[in-house]
């Protein structure tokens, strides 16, 4: 997805908000604030809102003096996702269409972000995704592809989100799975740390994508990573992120499950904030 104009005032905000919650000093914010006017009035509108959020983290990075400032928050949100792990199961095992609830619960978990400018609760969000529906759904596509599929590659995208993908890999324990994280920190995005800490690994093949992005783009991405992008079958890309890198990628079967958080991706996808999404790429 290429940059829109109203993605640039979003950056904005989202950087004297989060310059603010990570405790900057006044004078670090403004020069935070001085560089990424700078950095938004250079930008190319053909890359895609990940392309200039990279940046803007690598300068708030810098300014701190600290590689990973949001550590302690991914902390706390792996381990509070772990104490629903066993009520979630319960509920998809209790479901009819436990492969759809397991979806839904999945894409529960993507509220678990703050690089958007929403607040959340995450128990709310789960018990209104129990009985939500969604705005966009390709499930039954998504199945019969996995059904299909012999390797799949799935993103991931928040810390603490990891619990609720596991939800959903774990119902297709006999698929060769690969679980794909950021390479280093980015927000409260997912790291190999996060993924180990949420017991990624006892159901996918851990791979680390090589970048600092909040999403993924593919010519940042290490060779290791990309070869297994372009071997899977099929790719399942979760959040906001992934949609804006990805959603033009022509080749490749790509699902997006995300839960909309701006006005930008509900006019992309063509669907409200707020709504739950399972979209096949078009490009595919």
């Amino acid at each position: 997805m290429k940059l829109y104009t109203d993605c640039i005032p979003c950056i904005i905000s989202q950087t004297v908000k989060l310059s603010a919650d990570l405790g900057l000093k006044p004078d670090d914010q403004k020069k935070l604030l001085r560089e990424v006017l700078l950095l938004s009035s250079e930008v190319s509108y053909d890359r895609s809102p990940p392309h200039i959020a990279k940046e803007v983290y690598r300068l708030i990075h810098k300014i701190l003096k600290n590689p990973d400032p949001y550590r302690k928050v991914k902390e706390k949100y792996n381990q509070l996702a772990l104490k629903f792990y066993p009520s979630l199961k319960e509920e998809v095992k209790n479901s009819r269409d436990r492969f759809k609830k397991a979806v839904k619960l999945s894409i529960a978990g993507n509220v678990i972000d703050f690089g958007s400018n929403r607040k959340f609760s995450l128990e709310k969000t789960i018990k209104d995704a129990l009985r939500k529906r969604l705005s966009v759904d390709h499930t039954g596509s998504l199945k019969r592809s996995l059904i299909e599929a012999s390797k799949v590659l799935y993103l991931g995208d928040n810390a603490g989100e990891t619990v609720f993908d596991r939800i959903l890999i774990e119902e297709f324990p006999e698929k060769q799975i690969y679980y794909g994280v950021r390479g280093s920190p980015v927000i409260n995005d997912a790291t190999l740390k996060d993924a180990l800490a949420c017991g990624l690994d006892s159901v996918a093949h851990l791979i680390s994508n090589g970048s600092d992005a909040p999403g993924t783009i593919l010519e940042d991405c290490s060779f290791e990573f990309k070869s297994v992008f372009d071997q899977s079958d099929l790719v399942i890309a979760k959040g906001q992120g992934n949609y804006e890198t990805l959603n033009e990628v022509g080749g490749k079967k790509i699902f997006f499950l995300f839960m909309v958080k701006c006005p930008v991706i509900a006019a992309d996808a063509g669907c409200p904030v707020g709504g739950y999404v399972v979209m096949e790429n078009k490009s595919g």
